[in-house]
């Protein structure tokens, strides 16, 4: 009873005049504080009930009275100048602060045996915490007022001793701040008000007091400790969702309540991470492991569709915060450039590039918290694209880092486990809208794809020449991957680049592609590298296809020409008079090559290539022709009289080397027709359709060699009067080219075949249509035994495919398609393993004896460089002068001259 009455007193007097006797009450609160903590541990101590009930009564409210005499003497000291210039009284103040802070934390910690004060106890104790933060704050400003008069000079001594005080009462109040933190969060809710003035505290008192903190206290715990923190809870919350079976699936709010303190946890990590970035440096792995493990658990949400709310919020509350942690670290200036690759490496390491992991996760909420398996690929990749959105923000060296792993991204982007989800998932994307953000869900191949445009927009932009010739270098070796999603990536990219670039930049990219190609492939492209590059033509300027073009087409013998014309090579981007000049060649070549082979009836093996035919056929499927300009009746006929030849010598044909060379002439022959809307109408077209009716005779074993073209040849029946009936022939020859197409189970025929005669269906006048399907479609079978048929089958199923074909761009993939491909990426996974380490030979082509070994005469060497001085003089002087319409003829005839002599200049070099 004394303790309480003499502290009712003292705070009575304290009303009335407390600036007099302030020590002396500071010196009182330190007691009653120490007096009231040890007290308060022996009760939480003992395990019997020494103690009556009225004794616990009265020493809960003593302490109830000495948490309030406490707060009281904190708010005359935050307003109290005296206290802050006498040194002994600044002393007290410290002794009081750090017992009165004990009492706070004991009292939280201890709550549950205050059980009649309880409440009131905790509510004293926010206020002592916030008038601890508030005193703080009051003292550290203090402190960092400059003394620059004389006057002010003769108490250096005193505001060195004030320094040095104040900073031992901060450091102080941080640590029992954080402890009280620490305990909060482990409240269940319990205690929401005093995690956030606790928390709030820390952040704040590091924020005011950088460089004034004792080394005892460790930054870095206090940063690993909220990364802990927000890991448990969120490991939590995603077992609850996971494990424990629910019939109703969590709701977006439900998932925000869940994912509210996490986000606390960690906007307060990346305050103190960018006010501490040195200390944050020593926790960048913590750092890392809590980002990756926030991305991989997003991609743990999408597998699982009733988890698309919780998706959702994640990527609105979570996701952002645990980026900003990493990127408080990454855009440090603190970090070296050598740290800083260690990161990108760690969030793009695989088994194969780094030893140590080995671990092997089958569960894959528990894989999603690992990061010593392949399972933290998915979230690695998604942070290392977001690092590529925020690259202006990092400075320039580390761009040109970002450039040197983009090679890294692509050996991931194939990775068996991260190929299904960047083809075959969608990820939450946080917009910037007003006045609040939303979430739109976007493909993840499109959201790689536009990232790393992005990036490259930035990097051409920037000043930095060696970061883009990094960048170049990469999407150039991609272009001629094994993988076709590396191939497919690194086009498009290149492509944005030539279509937005100047014009110089964009020929340099193509002249760098085409110096590429003869290096790598000098005899031959592979059909999709030949692809990729008349993709990149398609976006350049008619001036640098033509030059291009007239490059490639002079060197007759080099196989570059050859398989970028069979590719599709972009006639539609030359210019009007070289483009002219180049279909008048592809007509002339395939017209004399056509009477040729007709007049000898197949003649030589030479015959069987029929580049000429296999050109033009691609020109008219890939590019828009107006063939009714280019095919007058004599080479159509031709090409009727042709194409009959070629299905007569197939029939008779001695091997199977010489049946594959006609079987692809003969292909090529139909889609010249099926491209050419005028032949469907001349007479001849009934010949051909007995023709290669006869080309699928049961006996035929090489059917599927002309099925995709005779897909196109159908497609354009519609544009003829197809008389109907069974008694002619040539309707019968139809019925039984589409009973061929629809009957073949090849799924990419299958495909073919029912878009074909949906097109067909569409676009005729035919009436009998159910004569076009066979009894036995491929589509009419039953999936699982494969034996039996079913008409109604087979039109459910065509009229799915077609209706699927149409909401092709909305559609996403199913659990089963998901499966697919995730087996399709192993496969290819496995190809691209066994061929990069097959040992490939370079095609070299003989050479007769006789120019094997050359010797150069002398005086060519300088002949040579008169030539080259000339051509440089020519083309000053075109420069000075306006020849506007000569201009194209002009360029062509140079660039021929200029390929000339560089060709004399590499044989003068030998």
């Amino acid at each position: 009873m004394l303790h309480k009455m003499i502290l009712q007193i003292a705070m009575k007097c304290m009303e009335v005049d407390s600036a007099t006797y302030l020590s002396q009450f500071l010196v009182l609160g330190s007691k009653a504080s120490s007096w009231c903590e040890k007290h308060l541990k022996e009760k939480s101590g003992a395990t019997d009930e020494l103690h009556d009930t009225n004794h616990s009564t009265i020493f809960e409210q003593i302490l109830l009275d000495g948490l309030l005499f406490g707060s009281n003497l904190i708010s005359i000291l935050t307003s109290s100048r005296a206290a802050k210039e006498d040194a002994n009284m600044m002393l007290i103040t410290g002794t009081l602060i750090s017992e009165l802070l004990n009492l706070t934390k004991a009292s939280v910690m201890g709550n549950k045996k205050i059980c009649n004060v309880s409440s009131e106890v905790l509510k004293v104790a926010q206020q002592i915490l916030e008038g601890t933060r508030t005193l703080c704050l009051s003292y550290s400003d203090a402190s960092k007022e400059g003394t620059t008069t004389n006057e002010e000079k003769i108490n250096e001594k005193r505001d060195l001793s004030f320094t040095s005080l104040t900073s031992k009462i901060v450091n102080y109040a941080i640590q029992t701040l954080y402890e009280i933190g620490v305990f909060a969060a482990s409240g269940g809710g319990t205690y929401v008000t005093m995690l956030n003035l606790s928390w709030k505290g820390v952040v704040t008192l590091l924020q005011t007091n950088k460089g004034a903190l004792d080394e005892k206290l460790k930054v870095g715990d206090i940063i690993t400790t909220l990364i802990s923190l927000a890991l448990e809870m969120l490991k939590s919350a995603a077992e609850s969702w996971f494990l424990v079976p629910s019939k109703a699936s969590p709701s977006i709010a439900e998932a925000k309540r869940a994912f509210l303190p996490i986000k606390f946890f960690l906007i307060n990590a990346v305050r103190i991470c960018s006010a501490y970035p040195l200390e944050a440096l020593v926790v960048q792995r913590e750092i890392v492991s809590c980002a990756l493990a926030v991305s991989n658990l997003g991609f743990c949400f999408n597998i699982e569709s009733q988890l698309r709310a919780v998706r959702e919020a994640l990527a609105e509350f979570v996701e952002p915060t645990s980026f900003l942690l990493l990127q408080a670290v990454t855009s440090s200036v603190a970090m070296d450039p050598s740290t800083k690759c260690e990161v990108f490496e760690c969030l793009l390491q695989t088994k194969r590039q780094v030893g140590f992991l080995t671990t092997e996760e089958s569960d894959m909420l528990a894989s999603a918290f690992s990061t010593g398996c392949d399972a933290s690929l998915p979230g690695g990749v998604l942070l290392f694209l977001n690092i590529l959105r925020v690259a202006p923000s990092l400075g320039e060296s580390t761009t040109l880092e970002l450039c040197k792993y983009l090679g890294n991204l692509f050996t991931v982007l194939i990775h068996e486990k991260i190929y299904p989800f960047v083809l075959g998932s969608e990820i939450p994307i946080l917009g910037n809208s007003n006045p609040t953000p939303e979430i739109t869900w976007q493909p993840m191949h499109t959201f790689v794809v536009q990232t790393l445009k992005a990036f490259l927009i930035f990097v051409v932009t920037s000043s930095s020449v060696v970061a883009w010739l990094e960048a170049e270098t990469i999407l150039l070796e991609n272009l001629f991957h094994t993988h076709f999603l590396c191939v497919a990536i690194a086009t498009e990219l290149l492509s944005f680049v030539i279509r937005h670039a100047e014009t110089a930049l964009a020929y340099q990219i193509i002249e760098n592609t085409l110096s590429l190609v003869r290096i790598v492939a000098p005899h031959g492209l592979r059909p999709r590298t030949a692809c990729s590059f008349n993709s990149l033509l398609s976006c350049a300027s008619s001036g640098i296809v033509d030059r291009i073009f007239t490059l490639v087409s002079n060197d007759e013998k080099s196989g570059i020409y050859l398989a970028l014309l069979r590719e599709g090579f972009p006639f539609g981007s030359l210019s009007d008079n070289v483009q002219k000049i180049a279909i008048e060649r592809l007509f002339t070549a395939i017209s004399e090559f056509m009477e040729a082979y007709c007049r000898e009836k197949g003649g030589s093996d030479a015959r069987l290539i029929g580049f000429p035919v296999h050109a033009l056929a691609s020109a008219l499927v890939f590019c828009d022709l107006k063939d009714q300009e280019i095919f007058d009746e004599k080479t159509s006929s031709l090409l009727f009289k042709f194409t009959s030849t070629l299905i007569q010598n197939y029939k008779s044909a001695p091997d199977n080397r010489i049946m594959d060379s006609l079987a692809k002439l003969i292909s090529s022959s139909v889609d010249i027709i099926s491209k050419t809307k005028q032949l469907y109408g001349y007479p001849e077209m009934s010949g051909l359709f007995k023709d290669l009716n006869s080309l699928f005779t049961p006996k035929s074993n090489s059917n599927t060699t002309f099925l995709p073209s005779l897909g196109r040849f159908i497609a354009g029946l519609c544009h003829m009067e197809i008389p109907e009936g069974d008694e002619n022939s040539v309707c019968t020859a139809l019925w039984n080219l589409n009973h061929t197409m629809l009957r073949e189970r090849h799924w990419a025929v299958a495909h073919q075949a029912v878009a074909a005669f949906g097109h067909f269906a569409a676009h005729t006048t035919c009436t009998q249509l159910w004569q076009f399907v066979p009894d036995d479609p491929a589509l009419s079978y039953d999936v699982e035994t494969g034996t039996v048929t079913d008409a109604n089958r087979f039109m459910s199923e065509l009229k799915a495919s077609l209706e699927k074909e149409v909401a092709l761009n909305a559609a996403g993939y199913s659990g089963e398609e998901f499966g697919f491909l995730i087996k399709e990426g192993e496969s290819l996974q496995k190809m691209v393993k066994t061929s990069t380490s097959a040992v490939v030979p370079m095609e070299i082509c003989e050479e007769a004896p006789e120019t094997k070994k050359r010797k150069i005469p002398e005086g060519f060497s300088e002949g040579v460089e008169l030539l080259q001085r000339g051509l440089k003089v020519m083309r000053g002087a075109l420069d000075q002068n306006d020849l506007a319409e000569l201009g194209n003829e002009i360029s062509s005839q140079m660039a021929c001259i200029e390929k000339v002599i560089s060709h004399l200049v590499c044989l003068s070099d030998l």
